[in-house]
């Protein structure tokens, strides 16, 4: 696979001691109120952290200004310049009444938030780099937040985070509202963040010795048990339907297409079997009503109901949306879920569980086309440099993750992330272009 390790980088540099840092604190920090406090605890943390970022990335703008080392922004950082653009406009042409487009911090993406993310990627884009040393602290800490996540499923209750003399399995409605695990709050989220973690570990591993691997190899089996555990299918989806992508793009040349027709004919049999056979599982049954041409609205956990709703009302704002993060006050009706007849939960609608969708929605057209070239850039970039390894860890990370935003809700305390590693792995492939000039010319 990946021949090109790291570059070695002996002095650490600020914005790779800015990642670390972050990395540690903005994933094993909850606050000091536990989970009913949890969204704008990370919220200002972010703030707070990228804030110093950005007074580091003005600093070294200024340094390369007066040293005469100014770049033309890349075709990536401009895509994402101008989802930023679409989105601070949508927010001041937003009619909803109430709640603030600009920022709020119990909301999930602000303007305010979506302009730090882009804000984010630009400085370590330009200036960041993935080293050795920062893959490790990613997996030390991936490492305690699992380890956080086990004790809570074996009934404990590490740093407080339940109400007092519960557990994490009081949630999912049975005494307590929601599910919350780790040390990042809402199961769905939790899913998300570990799509685009546990995969690193085994990508990162790959072409070493079985003695050198196998931590790295424990890391994610651990990570894929606990989105089994908390029974969370997006995170699930996003780590399978990623790790087909992973396999097409990382395999030798050789044995693509052979690959390609054994993922087609295992996708081809798996619907011809859903289609003759109802089996008595949620998800499953729902394929097969789906593929008989039924829908109901509560097939994926309402998402359907969700979807729906949206679908109809995007022509009426298609350019610039209802504005950032006003989804839950644009008048969509609230999801109601039944039993037997009778009414057990009733949610306001705040996202779209599919982020791509939520972009639409909330943002525009525009916005979601900006969104997507920056992305599609990046990926394109993961294919042509998949021969490196840290550029095949990133990529393989960021597919598995949007993959499982086709079906979670975007929010503060895991999008960080996304853009972080999107920043880094833009770094990489500007240093391999820039490692292979030099050759080239020598």
């Amino acid at each position: 696979m990946a021949k090109r390790s790291n570059p070695p980088k002996k002095r650490l540099d600020p914005v790779e001691l800015w990642i670390g840092f972050f990395l540690v604190s903005y994933l094993l920090f909850p606050g000091f109120s536990g989970y009913s406090a949890i969204s704008p605890t990370k919220t200002w943390l972010f703030c707070g952290l990228t804030g110093l970022l950005i007074l580091l990335g003005v600093v070294l703008l200024a340094r390369d200004i007066r040293m005469r080392r100014w770049e033309k922004p890349r075709p990536s950082q401009i895509a994402a310049l101008a989802f930023l653009g679409f989105t601070l406009i949508s927010a001041a042409l937003s009619t909803v009444e109430r709640g603030n487009p600009w920022f709020d911090p119990t909301a999930h993406e602000a303007a305010l938030t979506v302009s730090l993310y882009v804000l984010l990627f630009l400085v370590v884009s330009r200036w960041g780099m993935p080293t050795e040393r920062l893959f490790r602290v990613l997996f030390w800490s991936l490492t305690a937040f699992c380890l956080v996540c086990l004790l809570q499923m074996l009934g404990g209750n590490p740093l407080g985070l339940y109400p007092g003399g519960l557990n994490f399995y009081d949630g999912y409605g049975v005494i307590y509202k929601g599910a919350y695990a780790g040390t990042i709050g809402n199961v769905d989220i939790v899913s998300a963040f570990l799509a685009l973690a546990a995969p690193m570990p085994v990508l990162r591993s790959l072409g070493q010795k079985p003695r050198q691997a196998w931590p790295c190899w424990a890391l994610a089996l651990v990570c894929l048990g606990i989105l089994i555990w908390i029974r969370v299918l997006c995170g699930l989806v996003g780590v399978a339907l990623g790790a087909a992508l992973c396999l097409l793009v990382l395999c030798p040349d050789r044995l693509r297409p052979r690959l390609l027709l054994l993922l087609l004919g295992l996708g081809l049999g798996a619907l011809v079997l859903l289609f003759f056979v109802d089996l008595p599982v949620g998800l499953f049954h729902e394929l097969h009503e789906i593929l008989h041409g039924r829908f109901q609205d509560s097939f994926g956990t309402g998402r359907f109901f969700i979807w729906r709703q949206m679908l109809d009302r995007i022509p009426r704002q298609l350019w610039f949306g209802v504005g950032p993060d006003m989804a839950r006050y644009s008048g969509l009706e609230p999801f109601i879920r039944y039993e037997n007849g009778a009414e057990v939960a009733r949610a306001t609608v705040t996202d779209a569980h599919c982020y791509p969708l939520h972009i639409l929605y909330c943002q525009g057209l525009p916005a979601l086309l900006s969104w997507l070239c920056a992305v599609g850039l990046a990926l394109r970039h993961w294919v042509l440099a998949r021969r490196d390894r840290a550029a095949a860890v990133l990529g393989g990370g960021l597919v598995c993750f949007l993959c499982a935003m086709l079906f979670c809700f975007s929010s503060v305390i895991v999008m960080p992330y996304f853009w972080l590693c999107l920043g880094l792995l833009e770094a990489r492939w500007h240093h391999l272009r820039k490692e292979k000039e030099y050759e080239q010319k020598g």
